[in-house]
């Protein structure tokens, strides 16, 4: 077996338990319901700074932001999950509400100054931002999910992460199809 194979199939072996879900966008759960396990398990992998205010059985809120069939199949994937011992609580929420006491958001917004104003909200707050598209790393969100090959792959921006506090695991940093920082982001925002 090739070097490159081999690599390529540690990476999958890797994802696989990691994530618990095969990466094939195509499998017969869609594509929606692969993301919206990808968004649950990437909650396992980010470190968030500590909070004097969340007791250790206070639900882990997750707001959810925009519509959209991944918007919609993530809160319902979410709705019975925890994390530890700390239930999810799944929040859906205008781009214009508050993002107060969530630790996480789904954002499946389109309008680019709205996208901004969450993400710059989100970056303030500490909350760990998880969206669709090649781009929205590059606008200042956390993870970007994006299908590539027919495959779920997802982007993270490092920079975007310590802005909010947040601290990625390496182990989830080596499944990444593009890690990017602050000096690859797009210009000027509007």
């Amino acid at each position: 077996m090739s070097e490159r194979r081999s690599t390529t199939r540690r990476i999958l072996v890797l994802a696989t338990l990691l994530f618990g879900v095969r990466v094939d966008a195509q499998a017969p759960t869609g594509e929606s319901q692969v993301k919206a396990m990808f968004v649950y398990n990437f909650l396992k992998f980010v470190e968030w700074p500590p909070n004097a205010s969340l007791g250790a059985t206070d639900p882990f809120v997750v707001v959810i932001i925009g519509e959209g069939a991944t918007a919609d199949a993530t809160a319902r994937f979410l709705e019975s999950k925890s994390i530890g011992e700390r239930p999810l609580l799944v929040v859906r929420n205008r781009s214009d509400q508050s993002l107060e006491g969530a630790r996480a958001a789904f954002v499946a917004e389109r309008d680019a100054k709205k996208l901004h104003r969450v993400l710059d909200a989100a970056a303030a707050a500490g909350v760990l931002t998880i969206g669709e598209g090649e781009d929205f790393t590059t606008h200042g969100g956390v993870i970007g999910l994006l299908v590539q090959d027919r495959k779920v792959r997802f982007d993270v921006d490092t920079s975007a992460a310590q802005t909010a506090g947040l601290r990625v695991s390496s182990k989830l940093l080596t499944l990444t199809r593009a890690i990017r920082s602050s000096t690859d982001r797009l210009g000027d925002r509007e």
